[in-house]
């Protein structure tokens, strides 16, 4: 069959600085690899990569980042016989359901499925909209079973699939991700996002490539989806099988920079040294970074060295706050003595940290607060590199879903939640503690603060702080200033191409 991938525009709130950094998206990758190991066809419609730099507002008080709906569907080609669309959050509930009408107004007889992490905890919008699928969970596995039911042309119900006419609950399960092939980049606009030089993690070298080696999360943090979208497994790849991927994409793709998205990267020590030394012993000059973040606890002196002398150069902690009773409120377990030790030792090594923290917990009081400043002072003090300070925002079927009210719209779950009655408090809140901690960096670390600044300028970034401040100056020629000087206002659309199933591809180069 030939299969369509959609990636829908980024969509973020209009003059927002806290909204999100787009990377290459390799989910897209892996499930192009995946359709193909199947005998499928793949073309892939990546519609931030095809037009980064065209802004379009939307929704009022959004805007949209590359094509829109009418664009997407006309860069399909003309003899599709499915077309998936990927929502991946709130922010792209209402696009993804436009881009469902404006398909079957041009396929009105293509099935047209929706998959992605946001499908897996909101279906009947989607069903509504026309979709004729809705995929929950690990597309990998359920998509190409739903692709042989249509090629059969038998109906049946599997868990996680949902259609008209049947419905059937979603049954969380192992992932054997051990087993699904490398990603597959080609069809994606890879040469477009290296000339960003930005990405969810510090881009260091222009050239990366972003992969996961793990999923999901034995942990069940009151605000998170992770625990209801992996069912409270995780799966990891061993050690020298990430080490052979990464070394696969530097023989094809020439990149030697990887961001490793996992959301718990470092939940068996084991594996962690093991990777660790994997690329040590085979001498690799690889440059790696978890912007997701790793769990601090599974981490000490001995794994922090390795990962500093296999190229690893920057990740996440996740503290989320100082108070021990919004911890608990949380259901958060955090160690924060160790969060100090794992700092002041990656300020030795030389791996860079963020910490970020959450804000505006039901039950969080002004003590709590202070709290948290004081905690974050202590780790500027020991060297902490940079810092992100969320508003909670209650995700549906997570335990704080209930702090929404009636008739909220998806896109209002993002990360300035301007509905919440504490939302001035908790902004002033999140202001406060970024200026404490530019200024006390400035003071107690200048050589760092004046190495992030010329980082923006040569941008060989270390943080997302810098390569954040770089695209808003990019942000803001696109939108007032480009079309000006360049005279180009919008992208060339045109059908993208389809990618032959592996067998194919074999024939093709010999």
């Amino acid at each position: 069959m030939k299969v369509a991938l959609v990636r829908t525009p980024v969509i973020n709130l209009k003059n927002s600085p806290f909204g999100s950094t787009p990377g290459i998206p390799s989910n897209l990758a892996y499930l192009t690899s995946v359709l193909q190991r199947e005998g499928h066809y793949v073309a892939v419609v990546d519609a931030y990569g095809l037009a980064p730099h065209r802004f379009s507002s939307y929704l009022d008080k959004f805007e949209a980042r590359g094509l829109i709906p009418e664009e997407i569907v006309n860069s399909i080609p003309h003899d599709v016989d499915v077309v998936g669309v990927s929502v991946h959050c709130t922010l792209e509930h209402g696009m993804g359901l436009s881009i469902i009408r404006e398909s079957k107004k041009r396929f009105s007889e293509v099935p047209v499925v929706i998959g992605g992490y946001h499908t897996t905890f909101c279906v009947d919008p989607f069903l509504d909209a026309g979709a004729d699928y809705v995929v929950q969970g690990e597309g990998e596995q359920r998509f190409p079973l739903l692709l042989r039911m249509l090629e059969s042309g038998e109906n049946y119900t599997m868990d996680g699939l949902y259609g008209h006419g049947f419905r059937s609950e979603r049954v969380p399960r192992t992932n054997p991700i051990e087993n699904l092939p490398f990603g597959n980049f080609d069809p994606l606009p890879l040469e477009t996002y290296w000339n960003l030089h930005y990405a969810h993690g510090p881009v260091r070298t222009g050239r990366y490539i972003s992969l996961f080696t793990s999923r999901g999360c034995p942990f069940s943090c009151a605000f998170c989806q992770t625990p209801k979208m992996w069912g409270g497994f995780w799966m990891a790849k061993s050690y020298k099988r990430v080490v052979d991927e990464m070394d696969y994409y530097h023989d094809k793709y020439g990149v030697s920079d990887f961001h490793i998205q996992d959301e718990n990267f470092s939940l068996s020590l084991e594996r962690t040294r093991n990777f660790a030394q994997e690329l040590l012993r085979r001498k690799r000059n690889y440059t790696y970074c978890f912007p997701s973040g790793i769990k601090v606890e599974t981490v000490g002196k001995r794994e922090l060295e390795l990962l500093y002398e296999s190229g690893c150069r920057y990740f996440a902690l996740s503290p989320e706050s100082a108070s021990k009773k919004v911890l608990d409120l949380m259901n958060k377990p955090v160690d924060l003595e160790h969060v100090e030790k794992v700092v002041s030792m990656c300020h030795r090594l030389g791996i860079m940290v963020n910490c970020n923290f959450v804000l505006g917990f039901p039950g969080e009081e002004r003590a709590d607060r202070r709290m948290t400043y004081r905690f974050i002072r202590r780790l500027v003090r020991l060297g902490l590199d940079e810092i992100v300070a969320f508003m909670l925002t209650p995700l549906p079927k997570t335990d704080v879903e209930d702090l929404m009210p009636e008739g909220l719209e998806y896109e209002d779950i993002n990360f300035s939640p301007t509905w919440r009655d504490n939302y001035k408090k908790i902004t002033r809140a999140r202001i406060w503690i970024y200026i404490q901690f530019v200024l006390l960096k400035a003071l107690w670390h200048p050589l760092k603060f004046l190495s992030n600044i010329q980082s923006v300028f040569t941008r060989k970034f270390k943080l997302k702080a810098d390569m954040t401040i770089y695209r808003f100056l990019v942000d803001f020629w696109d939108r007032h200033l480009r079309a000006s000087f360049t005279g180009i206002s919008g992208p060339e659309i045109s059908e993208v191409e389809w990618i032959p199933p592996e067998e194919t591809r074999k024939e093709l180069t010999h």
